[in-house]
């Protein structure tokens, strides 16, 4: 008899954008169709030396937070998406800013994922039979932390 999966469907996680006031509040981005990451991992160093024999030896150096991928229905008038407040002004500025993946519409407990990140504009895509949508990456910086809403 197999096992049945604990898997879930994605529906209900929402990706947040922190407004850098204290207290945070932190705003769902508005129409993300889809996102991937963060995607962590670190570098790492050749600790190959003399007496290493034939295989070359690893050591983990420093952790990378990676990115977050996310693809949204462009809405340039969306205070999330805009110049003002939202991913245009966050580019332009360069601001560093906090992020949130809440998935406790999914799980009880793990259910934020919190990061900082430099936002990154990839293409505006339209089409004539298709949502405009416009791409866009979170550069992590720092550490991408676990825990319960």
């Amino acid at each position: 008899m197999s096992t049945p999966t604990t898997g879930k469907a994605g529906r209900g996680t929402l990706l947040k954008m922190g407004d850098g006031g204290g207290p945070e509040i932190f705003t769902k981005l508005a129409n993300i169709a889809s996102f991937n990451g963060p995607n962590e991992s670190f570098t790492m160093l050749d600790g190959t030396h003399l007496d290493s024999g034939d295989f070359m030896e690893k050591i983990p150096g420093m952790k990378d937070g990676g990115q977050v991928a996310l693809t949204c229905h462009f809405d340039p008038t969306n205070a999330t998406h805009d110049a003002t407040t939202g991913l245009k002004k966050k580019f332009d500025d360069k601001i560093l800013t906090n992020f949130r993946i809440d998935l406790s519409a999914i799980w009880a407990t793990n259910n934020l994922i919190s990061f900082a990140a430099y936002v990154n504009l990839g293409p505006i895509q339209v089409a004539p039979n298709e949502i405009i949508t416009r791409d866009v990456t979170l550069e992590v910086s720092g550490a991408v932390t676990w825990s319960t809403a």
